[in-house]
């Protein structure tokens, strides 16, 4: 069968996707009055999701020609042809339903011409959906244009429709005559569900026959309850207004038991520590050191026991200094308490602004964008969408590229294109300096370097598919002209097949070996830093989302911009960050603060990891990569991470004080939480915080300004630290390593 010619649009035509015939206006209340034609979705050359074309088009309109394309897409498979057509424009080459493109005469834009009516999706606010009624009416949908036109009832005479009749009777062969709701199939129905591919359709919560499309936050906002979510009604009921739980509610009728079975250490635990303290260190180290559960969370890093413990003590000490210079008293409290109306939550409309949604879809993601690849929304809008929802994992290899920064938000299709071609011969370039460089690689520094890259390599994420092993792997060498090559592109991993002796730089898998070159290539680019351990939690994410070199590369430099002030050799970094958590706790949640305290844990040892690598170890892989999205975004604060970590101590107050009274407790009580954080509360309840914490900064500067208006001194004013106003900011901290002394190591 010789496959048809291709056909190209004209100016003035457009390619017909979707025709649903013997849709009716009813002008009047007589039948004779009736006008039928078609309701169909067009796209013309270029054209993106938000520039199709919704229209209805009388019958007495259209040609004979016409009249025999709109039968025949009408009545096609259409789960079939929606298949076979992509959502960016183009028809899939591969398909073997592919039908010829259906060109037919472009509608008439304006609205209400004879009768009949065209606008672009991006022109519709919401349809109105009313189900047919069997013997007494039609089901019909209401269009409402974002400018308020008019636009006439579109009614669905399902009786006379071929498809929909066609649709029915297949339906009812297969003894399934309903939908995925359970309603009766009807035309508005298929209608609703074509149009899903195309455009974000999201069910009202407030009024579920109301659809919106591309509805934006304050659209949802305004047609949901106070705290209600859109839920697929199939699996989740409407959301309650969120409340902060109540912890004694539940172990109200039950003894917990949980924590003297996870907190306690026999005393033969205890003497089996190897106590590697020297012998005149001071005793708070001492005393530190000695804890089983540091020695074990010690193990995770290559850094010394006696280094976290001697980081832990002087952090303890720091902030009991800032305890000291920082702690507000009861009255300013209350006074903060009386004005945000409650101890715990806000009003009920920022509880609803905090609500979770969906995540951002294919469809929507797309809709973001023009015709060019261009932004067509605010980058604020689309940061903010993503930070209430997060991000559908088909689209976060395109979208992360945007939130790392590696492709600027105003950039085009074909700016981007250009980009990463540049990015591909730069990666090159910096590539070449180390595998070209014999004297380099035999450098002492550089072999001890990338000893540690591969053993870490070697061990990271390894329960994914991508990163088991393979067997009989030819890798691409990057110097390799003639073809593939059974060596690795660098001359250090030796060619070697011994599987019974475990070589760490024999890496076999080919996405493995590529992120050991991405570390090694970084290594040479940060010379400064160069490689420390954790940085493969950071890297595995974004090659398995890319699984391009230079482009992880590339996305992973700028995630570490903000990330190096974790690695620097001196941990002032991540000593801040603590000192400023330790602050951000004593402000936020005072009375847990003091009971941290007596329980000689206000040195928050326990969030040491989840802040160095962005809690990688504490949540699964899904909820691992929607958190760093949100993150990424810095929608609140540039340090929003801490309202995190905030809202994990906040979600545990009431169990940390009544139940846990040691140290040891403390600790393993927070440890034993990994893997079983619920992100979406904890982002709910972060969020919360945030808007509390920022409400208060508020409150006290209106008081210090009430107090001494004209004054400059600060001798009665409530002090808050640079460091709490920092987080107002939403400007991520940088912090670049210093220049690496002669004969220092690597991290």
């Amino acid at each position: 069968m010789v496959p048809p010619k291709k056909r190209i649009l004209l100016s003035s035509e457009v390619e017909l996707l979707y025709a649903k015939s013997k849709v009716y206006l009813h002008p009047t209340t007589s039948k004779k009055d009736n006008i039928v034609g078609y309701l169909t979705l067009s796209r013309g050359n270029n054209a993106t999701n938000n520039d199709i074309l919704l229209s209805f088009t009388p019958e007495s309109q259209l040609s004979t020609e016409e009249l025999k394309i709109y039968a025949e897409v009408d009545v096609d498979d259409l789960s079939m042809d929606l298949a076979a057509l992509s959502l960016s424009g183009s028809t899939s080459s591969n398909s073997a339903s592919i039908k010829p493109l259906r060109a037919v005469s472009k509608p008439p834009v304006s609205v209400l011409s004879s009768y009949s009516f065209s606008l672009p999706l991006s022109y519709i606010y919401s349809i109105q959906v009313r189900k047919p009624s069997v013997g007494w009416w039609f089901g019909s949908i209401i269009i409402h244009s974002r400018a308020g036109e008019k636009l006439p009832i579109v009614f669905f005479h399902d009786d006379e429709s071929p498809s929909t009749i066609k649709h029915q009777k297949i339906r009812n062969q297969r003894f399934d005559p309903f939908n995925e709701n359970g309603d009766v199939l009807w035309g508005g129905s298929e209608f609703i569900n074509v149009l899903s591919k195309f455009a974000n359709v999201e069910k009202s919560a407030l009024e579920p026959s109301v659809i919106l499309i591309n509805p934006d936050s304050s659209d949802l906002r305004n047609f949901s309850p106070f705290g209600g979510q859109n839920k697929d009604k199939k699996n989740e009921v409407a959301a309650e207004p969120f409340k902060l739980p109540d912890v004694n509610k539940f172990l109200a009728n039950a003894k917990w038991k949980v924590l003297e079975t996870v907190a306690t250490f026999s005393t033969k635990a205890r003497t089996q520590v190897l106590d590697i303290v020297e012998e005149h260190a001071p005793p708070q180290i001492k005393q530190i050191i000695k804890k089983p559960e540091i020695q074990r969370i010690s193990e995770e890093f290559d850094s010394a026991r006696v280094y976290l413990a001697k980081w832990a003590a002087q952090v303890k000490e720091e902030a009991e200094e800032s305890q000291r210079k920082f702690m507000l008293d009861d009255e300013i409290y209350n006074k903060i308490n009386k004005e945000i109306g409650s101890n715990e939550i806000l009003t009920e409309e920022e509880i609803n602004t905090t609500s979770r949604r969906k995540v951002v879809s294919k469809v929507e993601w797309e809709s973001f964008f023009d015709h060019s690849g261009r932004l067509c929304v605010t980058v604020n809008e689309v940061k903010s969408r993503i930070f209430h929802g997060g991000l559908e994992d088909s689209i976060r290899g395109e979208a992360w590229l945007f939130l790392l920064d590696v492709y600027s938000w105003d950039s085009s299709k074909e700016d981007r294109e250009a980009l990463k071609k540049s990015y591909e011969t730069a990666y090159d370039e910096l590539k070449l300096k180390w595998i070209s460089d014999e004297d380099k690689r035999n450098e002492e520094f550089w072999k001890d370097q990338k000893h540690r890259i591969e053993k870490d390599i070697n061990r990271t994420d390894r329960h994914l598919p991508i990163f088991q092993k393979k067997k009989n792997i030819v890798v691409q060498s990057i110097d390799s002209v003639a073809g593939p090559s059974t060596r690795e592109s660098s001359p250090e991993t030796p060619d070697e097949d011994d599987e019974d002796n475990f070589d760490v730089s024999d890496i076999r898998n080919p996405h493995l070996f590529r992120m050991r070159e991405i570390l090694l290539t970084y290594n040479e680019y940060n010379v400064n830093l160069g490689y420390v351990q954790g940085m493969t939690d950071l890297l595995s994410p974004l090659y398995v989302k890319f699984q391009d070199e230079s482009l992880t590369f590339w996305a992973f430099s700028k995630f570490m911009d903000r990330m190096e002030r974790n690695f620097v050799r001196d941990q002032s970094g991540m000593k801040q960050q603590m000192l400023t958590l330790n602050e951000l706790v004593q402000f936020m949640l005072p009375d847990l603060f003091k009971h941290l305290d007596k329980c000689e844990s206000t040195d928050l040892f326990f969030f040491f990891r989840m802040l160095l690598v962005w809690f990688k170890r504490e949540l699964d892989w899904e909820d691992v990569m929607k958190l760093w999205e949100i993150l990424w975004t810095d929608v609140y604060s540039g340090q929003y991470l801490l309202f995190i970590a905030l809202a994990v101590l906040s979600d545990n107050e009431r169990i940390i004080r009544q139940n846990l009274t040691r140290f040891d407790e403390v600790l393993k009580y927070m440890n034993d939480l990994s893997m079983n954080l619920n992100l979406d509360h904890i982002l709910i309840r972060s969020e919360l915080l945030f808007l509390r914490f920022r409400r208060m900064i508020d409150i006290i500067d209106r008081e210090n300004s009430i107090k001494n208006p004209s004054s400059t001194s600060s001798g009665d004013k409530i002090k808050i630290s640079p460091e709490l106003r920092g987080l107002l900011s939403r400007d991520f901290v940088v912090q670049k390593e210093v220049e690496r002394p002669e004969g220092v190591g690597g991290g």
